[in-house]
């Protein structure tokens, strides 16, 4: 108990008495403590709490990954609000013409920005692809399909390509 005006030092002196009274307690009955078993079923809520923990560090491990992807992927299909222009509108409805589309405007950025080593790091990191949007698609969309996804997809990279190379100029 606390004594009113004691103030913070009388406080923790008042603290410091009850945590030594409580460790003698301890102490002294010691047998107490651990010859009495735990009651019937705490081990059972004990194991049911400890699950609970792990399936909702399951659930957060899963579910934050699927709904980043998720995000990514409506950002990825749907169209840009301000691009400035149809970076791949003279190519054909064909994955593999859009691809290559893609490439060629690419490879342009490349040549015009070689002779600056900052721009040429962004291009890299904006344009790199490990494994090709095409290849990723599913199978059961049609050619016209992935066409247009892949429009989307690369015309937003393109934009992005377009402002590095006009920033400094």
């Amino acid at each position: 108990m606390v004594l009113q005006g004691q103030g913070e030092t009388g406080e923790r002196t008042q603290i410091q008495h009850d945590m030594n009274s409580l460790k003698e307690y301890m102490r002294s009955n010691a047998a107490a403590f651990d010859s009495e078993l735990p009651p019937e079923g705490a081990e059972d809520r004990f194991l049911g709490r400890w699950e609970a923990g792990r399936r909702r560090v399951r659930i957060f491990r899963t579910a934050l990954p699927a709904a980043a992807a998720a995000a990514l992927a409506v950002l990825l299909l749907l169209p840009p609000a301000g691009r400035s222009r149809d970076w791949l509108r003279a190519v054909d409805d064909t994955p593999e013409s859009v691809y290559a589309g893609y490439m060629a405007q690419v490879t342009k950025a490349w040549e015009k920005a070689g002779q600056y080593e900052d721009r040429s790091e962004q291009l890299r990191n904006l344009t790199e692809e490990t494994i090709p949007l095409a290849d990723l698609l599913p199978d059961e969309l049609s050619d016209a399909e992935k066409a247009v996804i892949l429009k989307e997809h690369y015309n937003t990279i393109l934009d992005g390509v377009h402002h590095i190379l006009t920033m400094t100029e």
